[in-house]
């Protein structure tokens, strides 16, 4: 049962990072300034931490995920309204590469 849970969970949260992503390569396009800038180093890192666990290199997404929580953060900040759920997704991204979820697996 709990196996079941853990692959819901990941099937979701894949699906939110996804949502967001796209988000973040539409206001790159859309906003000017600072927006613009942090959902630039919000796309990257979430790139790089799929890059990271497609070459299996924990201590690399480790790496990205700490950043991407502070990225995350950082778009949560600079987003209005319900928009802020989507750079935190991100960031719930981020927590679990730090946490080296993704490479608990059998």
């Amino acid at each position: 049962m709990t196996a079941i849970l853990q692959l819901l969970a990941g099937i979701t949260l894949a699906a939110l990072v996804f949502a967001a992503t796209l988000w973040s390569a539409y206001r790159i396009y859309q906003q000017p300034g600072r927006t613009r800038w942090v959902h630039g180093a919000l796309l990257a890192l979430t790139l790089a931490g799929m890059a990271a666990l497609d070459a299996v290199v924990p201590v690399a997404a480790q790496v990205v995920g700490g950043a991407l929580i502070v990225a995350a953060g950082a778009g949560a900040w600079v987003e209005r309204g319900s928009s802020r759920l989507l750079p935190l997704a991100q960031g719930v991204f981020g927590v679990a590469l730090l946490l080296r979820l993704p490479f608990q697996g059998g």
